[in-house]
């Protein structure tokens, strides 16, 4: 799952957010559409091979593109290649720990919690970058715990230990960001798309070599589906920052949760219950908060 904001690039905002707001609401939209195919597949196929298939397609298509501006070399040599290394794993195994939570949990539920990821970056920039901690952003830390308390609830006979999964891959993903920061010193957009797919493909390689089972025509159909909806989903997010500053964007990342909610109800039958909901609006209200006063 790669669902969240826009990546830093060399394009120039232009002047008109409704646009970029647009585009970055149908990319939560496609993202969300992925996501339960996602929930189909892993019924039945390992997250590690779906991802595996989906990350190769992915960088076949990045360095394409690469070697289509001419520039396939030069993003070849990241000048931080022990950081885009780093950042690769993270999002590989994002990517395989939410598909791993969706066998196990509902999409809206899943994604409830997945939604505390900005509260979990929030600590690790504090701690990677020393960027600064104010006393409203550790309130809204406080919240989004409070919030995946509620849908977790230890101790209260509905306790979920699956609900640490999805809790892990908000993390890796935080991780990854944090990453991205550090890495966009350095490195261009391209350099880093090319990086991320290559070097997350080769990881998962032989994890998913190794739980292969050969899919039908139907599971095919779906991977490639995923995979598309992948790539489409990013360049949407690409396209919305050239209309719309990136921090103007992140609000509408939350848009993803609530199209998870639409699908996993009309699709699946979920029906999460009040302090679930409860919880899963906390953590967005939580995030929301700290980005609209950031």
């Amino acid at each position: 799952m790669m669902a969240g904001g826009p990546e830093k690039h060399s394009c120039t905002p232009m002047d008109r957010p409704g646009a970029g707001m647009a585009l970055c609401a149908l990319a939560m939209a496609v993202f969300a559409v992925q996501d339960s195919f996602t929930r189909v597949l892993v019924a039945d196929i390992a997250p590690q091979q779906i991802m595996m298939v989906r990350l190769w397609i992915f960088a076949l298509g990045a360095l394409a593109w690469a070697a289509w501006r001419g520039v396939l070399p030069l993003v070849l040599r990241p000048a931080r290649p022990v950081l885009q290394v780093m950042r690769a794993a993270f999002s590989a195994f994002e990517m395989v720990t939410i598909a791993w939570a969706l066998k196990y949990l509902g999409l809206a539920e899943a994604h409830s919690l997945f939604a505390s990821f900005p509260l979990m970056a929030a600590v690790m920039a504090r701690i990677v970058l020393g960027e600064r901690l104010p006393a409203w952003r550790v309130l809204a830390i406080v919240a989004g715990f409070a919030g995946a308390l509620l849908i977790i609830r230890p101790g209260f006979g509905f306790f979920r230990p699956a609900a640490f999964i999805a809790l892990g891959a908000a993390a890796l993903f935080a991780a990854y960001q944090v990453a991205g920061r550090l890495a966009a010193r350095h490195d261009d957009f391209l350099t880093s798309v090319v990086q991320i797919s290559l070097v997350g493909a080769l990881i998962l390689t032989l994890p998913g070599l190794l739980s292969w089972k050969t899919p039908d025509g139907t599971q095919w159909m779906l991977i490639l589906a995923i995979s598309g909806f992948g790539i489409l989903g990013h360049l949407l997010l690409v396209r919305a920052v050239e209309f719309a500053p990136a921090a103007a964007l992140q609000p509408f990342n939350y848009l993803l949760l609530a199209f998870a909610f639409l699908i996993g109800v009309g699709w699946f039958g979920e029906r999460p219950d009040a302090l679930s909901v409860t919880g899963a609006l906390i953590i967005a209200a939580s995030g929301l908060y700290s980005v609209l006063r950031r």
